[in-house]
């Protein structure tokens, strides 16, 4: 990890000096966040709005995924939710203390867990680090997000995923896909 998480502030903080500052502008500070989407047990999309008074400032969103271990373990809507309020402080001025630290402490802990979920390819089986990038690629381009269960997925899953992908058949679902009997 090249960075340290102590150099990033919490969006709890972030929020604290927006509504504090918006206070003393005479205007009621309003947050509304609205769930854009979502797949159970998978995925979800928020989107935030910071208001003052009647005049929107800024927004923000994020995306989450349902993870086995961590945070995004039990609550990984909370902490989407949470990331989008950063995301719109952000946009509205308030990125930390130093202006170069523009991602809050929430999301830099992403990159920490995507940083942890990269050493899938340890394992003998695992695909490579360029067959994740060609999956997550083209599932892109056809509007769809990773599955829940890409750290699991063997080379065998996700070069099927990548073919059906791009012969435009629907994505195989990684327990459709029968193991490789050796």
């Amino acid at each position: 990890m090249a960075f340290n998480l102590d150099n990033y502030e919490p969006v709890a903080s972030r929020l604290e000096r927006w509504i504090l500052h918006v206070y003393e502008t005479e205007f009621v500070p309003r947050v509304i966040t609205t769930l854009h989407a979502y797949e159970p047990g998978a995925w979800c999309v928020f989107k935030a709005e910071l208001y003052e008074g009647e005049r929107l400032m800024a927004t923000g969103w994020a995306e989450e995924h349902h993870t086995e271990k961590g945070v995004n373990a039990t609550s990984h809507m909370e902490n989407c939710e949470t990331s989008a309020i950063g995301r719109a402080l952000a946009n509205c001025g308030y990125a930390g203390s130093d202006p170069s630290k523009r991602p809050s402490r929430e999301e830099m802990q992403k990159v920490v867990r995507y940083e942890g979920d990269m050493k899938i390819t340890e394992r003998a089986d695992a695909p490579t680090e360029k067959q994740v990038w060609k999956y997550k690629s083209e599932l892109k381009k056809v509007g769809k997000l990773p599955p829940s269960n890409l750290a699991s997925m063997t080379k065998y899953e996700i070069s099927k995923a990548i073919d059906g992908l791009v012969n435009g058949d629907a994505t195989p679902e990684p327990q459709d896909i029968p193991e490789d009997p050796f």
